[in-house]
């Protein structure tokens, strides 16, 4: 199945924003090769720009946790309630709400690190990367591995103090969500539901298509357009899920 999430608001766009960076920079955690070490590093940079342009991420962060405390602690009340799992569920958003009080703007490590001070503007130049306008960067990449894991592994610390917490709020969100069969009548779909955070889109790997969507928090559409251009688009049956960030 193809899984493709669309953001319904500003806040989820930076969270699934900061989910990709994350994604990408564990896939790439071991330096098999230097395009994987120059993924990471531009993971990392874009992870430094993406907080320092999100004024009020460490406040929305904070809220959706305790929203989300909130609704697990009125679950343990209910006599079918699984109280090994809300526990569970629990001591994870206590390890989400003391990673983020670690947080701050002034990511020293990450700003003031040689190597990407080094190479960060040089990823806005065409074929900027190269011997003669990143020679620290040059003489780090051909550093022994274990000397470059090191670096990496100073870096990916730095990160913890968000992934940590946007990584269980998506996760609770999309746990608590349910999925509903929709059929896009000749690749096309509308309709209007309660105000949510993202849609989250499922769909078999044999339909030659890929969804566009449009909309805001209540109101969507979602097109299926070919891959091969002009192709017919007939009737295309998905999985929907409406992910309200809480748990209903």
């Amino acid at each position: 199945m193809f899984v493709y999430d669309f953001p319904l608001s500003p806040k989820a766009r930076t969270y699934l924003k900061f989910e990709a960076i994350f994604n990408r920079v564990q896939q790439c955690a071991q330096l098999n090769s230097e395009a994987e070490t120059l993924s990471l590093i531009r993971g990392i940079i874009d992870f430094i720009d993406l907080v320092d342009g999100s004024g009020a991420l460490k406040i929305d962060i904070g809220k959706d946790i305790d929203k989300l405390r909130q609704k697990l602690l009125g679950w343990q009340d209910f006599p079918d309630a699984n109280v090994t799992l809300i526990k569970e569920l629990l001591d994870q958003l206590s390890d989400a709400h003391n990673a983020l009080n670690s947080f701050t703007r002034q990511r020293t490590v990450l700003q003031n690190d040689p190597v990407l001070e080094n190479i960060k503007p040089r990823f806005l130049t065409p074929a900027g990367i190269n011997d003669f306008d990143t020679p620290l960067f040059k003489f780090w990449l051909n550093l022994d591995r274990e000397e470059k894991l090191e670096s990496v592994n100073k870096w990916l610390h730095e990160l913890d103090c968000i992934q940590t917490p946007i990584t269980c709020i998506l996760k609770l969100w999309r746990m608590f969500s349910t999925y509903q069969t929709r059929v896009a009548v000749k690749g096309f779909m509308q309709e209007t539901s309660e105000p949510c955070e993202l849609i989250e889109i499922k769909y078999h790997k044999f339909v030659r298509g890929y969804p566009v969507v449009s909309g805001f928090q209540s109101n969507i559409n979602v097109r299926f357009l070919p891959y091969s251009k002009g192709a017919p688009v007939g009737d295309i049956t998905f999985e929907l899920a409406y992910i309200r960030g809480g748990i209903n």
